[in-house]
C-alpha cells in the first residue's frame, strides 16, 4: 500500500502543478490530450482521472488465465507477462484479474484452497496476484482483485471433492445444491462474514488498487425438465433469519446487500484508497411504470439474482459500477444506449462512478451479425454520459487475436489520453426546451429535455437525473389524469413544469 500511496501523492502535486497552467485548456467535459501534450497526464503515473480502459481477465474454466493447471513457474509468469504485454499494446490502463473463482484462491490465502484453477495438486510454488500486481504496476497499469463471492462448484459438484481446507467443506451447513451446483448461502450471517474477511485478507496482504465483485450472487434461474422453475432452498435460512420479511425475495435483497455492506467496510478499513466495486448484470429491472427500470425487455437482476444495485448505491458502499451492458447499440429487447442511459441516471452525477463492461467476446461467438465498429461506437455513446469514467472489456482472447478486428477499434479509440475533471460549475440555469410550463398533453408519457449545470447535480421530484457531461438531460416522465407537477431542483434553484394530459 505505500508503494500506491506514495505514487498518488506524486501524482496530485505533479498534477496540480499541471492544471495550474491546462486550466484555460481542459474543459469541464472530457479533453482529448495527445501523448505528448504537456497537458495530458504525466507519463509513470497512475492519474486517479484518467480514463479507466480495462480488460477482465478469467480464471474460471482456466478461460485466459492459467491456460492450464499443470503449468510450470515460468509459464505461469511467462502468462502473465504477455497479458501486460498485451495491455500495453491496447492502451489499456486497468486489469481485472479473477483471484477467486469458485471459493478458493489465486493467491496465498489462509481462509480459501489455491484454485483447482492454478495448480492441479492443490500447492501454491507461484502466487499469480503478487507477480501480476508487480508487473503491471511497474508499467503503471492498475490491477483490481476480481471475486466471485458465492460460488462453490462452477458446474456440477460435489462437496465431498472440494479440498478437505475448503470452508465449504469444512462448513457444509453454509452451502445449497442448486441443480448440481454448489453455492454459499448468502441469507447465513457467517457465510457473509467469511466473504467479507476474504476480502479483507486480500486488501491488507496486496497493493491491491481495487476488489471488484461480478454478477453471480443469488444462482441464476433454472428450468427442470418439464420447464418449471427449480426454487432455491433457503426455506430454512429465511425461517431462521427473515424475520421482519414478508416475502424471500426482500430477504434475499437484504442478505446481499449486507454481504456488499460488510466487504466495503472490509475494505475501507484495510487501505481507504483501495475501490470497492461491482459489475452487476446490465438489466436491473424493466420498467413496469412504476418501479424506475429501464425500456426494456429481459432478465432482471433485481428479481432473478436478488442483486439491487440502486440500494448499493444509495446506501454509499459501492466506489464504482460496472454494468455489464453486453448487447448492441441495436438489440431490440435491450438496447446498449437505453441501458448505458438508464446506469447513468442511476448515478446521476453523484459520487459512484460508471466503468461500463462490454462484450468484446461477442465478436468471436457470432451471435452479432455484424460486430464491425460495435466497440468503438458503443464507448464513444458512453463517454458522453455524466458519470461514465471509463470502460471494461470481456473477452480477452478476442483483444488478443484481434478477431473480426476488435483490437483495432481498441487502439484507435485510445489514440488520445482522456482525463476527467470534476465538471465546474457554471451557474447555468435549469431550461426545459420540450415543453412549456402549463402545457396539455394527449399522451400518458412525455420527454422533458433541457440543459442545466453541469456542476451540480439536478433532481427531478427528488430524483437524480442523468445528464451528458455538458449538463444537457430528456428525461421520460409519466402522466396521470389532470394536473402533474414536475419540480427540477439544483443547489440554490428550482423549475416548475406543469403539464396536463
Amino acid at each position: 500500500m505505500k508503494k500506491r500511496l506514495f505514487a498518488a501523492t506524486v501524482a496530485a502535486v505533479l498534477l496540480a502543478v499541471a492544471l495550474t497552467s491546462c486550466a484555460a485548456k481542459v474543459s469541464t467535459s472530457p479533453t482529448p490530450l495527445a501523448a505528448g501534450d504537456p497537458c495530458a497526464p504525466l507519463v509513470g503515473l497512475l492519474d486517479p482521472d484518467s480514463e479507466v480502459r480495462g480488460v477482465w481477465i478469467a480464471s474460471v474454466w482456466n478461460i485466459d488465465y492459467p491456460s492450464s493447471a499443470y503449468l510450470s513457474d515460468d509459464e505461469l509468469k511467462a502468462e502473465i507477462d504477455d497479458i501486460i504485454d498485451n495491455c500495453k499494446k491496447l492502451s489499456l490502463n486497468t486489469v481485472f484479474f479473477q483471484v477467486r473463482p469458485a471459493c478458493d484462491a489465486l493467491y496465498k490465502s489462509d481462509l480459501f484452497p489455491v484454485s483447482q484453477f492454478l495448480s492441479a495438486d492443490g500447492k501454491l510454488s507461484f502466487d499469480p496476484l503478487e507477480y501480476i500486481l508487480d508487473k503491471a504496476h511497474h508499467n503503471k497499469i492498475s490491477v483490481h482483485a476480481w471475486v466471485n463471492p458465492l460460488r462453490v462448484t462452477p458446474g456440477a459438484g460435489k462437496l465431498d471433492s472440494l479440498p478437505k481446507d475448503s470452508p465449504a467443506r469444512v462448513h457444509p451447513e453454509y452451502t445449497v445444491d442448486y441443480c448440481g451446483r454448489i453455492v454459499l448461502n448468502a441469507g447465513i450471517p457467517e457465510v457473509r462474514d467469511l466473504v467479507s474477511e476474504g476480502v479483507r485478507e486480500i486488501v491488507k496482504r496486496y497493493d491491491v488498487d481495487g476488489v471488484v465483485f461480478d454478477d453471480y450472487f443469488y444462482p441464476y434461474p433454472q428450468n427442470d425438465d418439464s420447464g418449471r422453475p427449480v426454487p432455491f432452498d433457503d426455506g430454512e435460512t429465511f425461517t431462521k433469519y427473515g424475520g421482519g420479511f414478508s416475502d424471500v425475495g426482500d430477504f434475499r435483497r437484504d442478505s446481499v446487500n449486507k454481504l456488499v455492506k460488510a466487504c466495503y467496510d472490509a475494505v475501507k478499513e484495510t487501505d481507504p484508497e483501495c475501490l470497492f466495486g461491482i459489475s452487476p448484470f446490465g438489466v436491473w429491472q424493466n420498467d413496469d411504470g412504476s418501479n424506475g427500470g429501464s425500456e426494456t425487455r429481459g432478465l432482471e437482476a433485481y428479481k432473478e439474482i436478488y442483486s439491487d444495485a440502486s440500494a448499493w448505491v444509495k446506501g454509499g458502499y459501492v466506489d464504482y459500477l460496472s454494468p455489464q451492458i453486453y448487447w448492441q447499440l441495436s438489440s431490440a429487447g435491450t438496447p446498449f444506449g437505453t441501458l448505458a442511459d438508464w446506469w447513468n441516471g442511476l448515478l446521476g452525477g453523484g459520487n459512484v462512478t460508471l466503468w461500463v463492461s462490454h462484450a468484446a467476446y461477442r465478436y468471436e461467438e457470432g451471435d452479432w451479425a455484424d460486430p464491425e465498429g460495435e466497440m468503438e461506437r458503443q464507448v464513444t455513446y458512453a463517454r458522453d454520459e455524466m458519470a461514465y469514467r471509463g470502460s471494461v472489456f470481456y473477452g480477452y482472447a478476442e483483444l488478443k487475436n484481434n478477431v473480426a478486428g476488435v483490437a483495432g477499434e481498441i487502439q484507435s479509440l485510445y489514440d488520445n489520453e482522456i482525463i476527467y475533471l470534476p465538471p465546474a460549475v457554471t451557474e447555468q440555469q435549469i431550461e426545459i426546451t420540450s415543453h412549456g410550463d402549463g402545457e396539455t398533453v394527449y399522451d400518458d408519457t412525455a420527454i422533458l429535455t433541457g440543459t442545466s449545470d453541469p456542476g451540480r447535480v439536478l433532481y427531478l421530484n427528488g430524483k437524480p437525473v442523468g445528464r451528458h457531461k455538458n449538463g444537457d438531460f430528456a428525461v421520460k416522465v409519466r402522466l396521470s389524469a389532470g394536473e402533474n407537477r414536475f419540480l427540477f431542483t439544483q443547489t440554490g434553484e428550482e423549475k416548475l413544469i406543469v403539464l396536463y394530459r
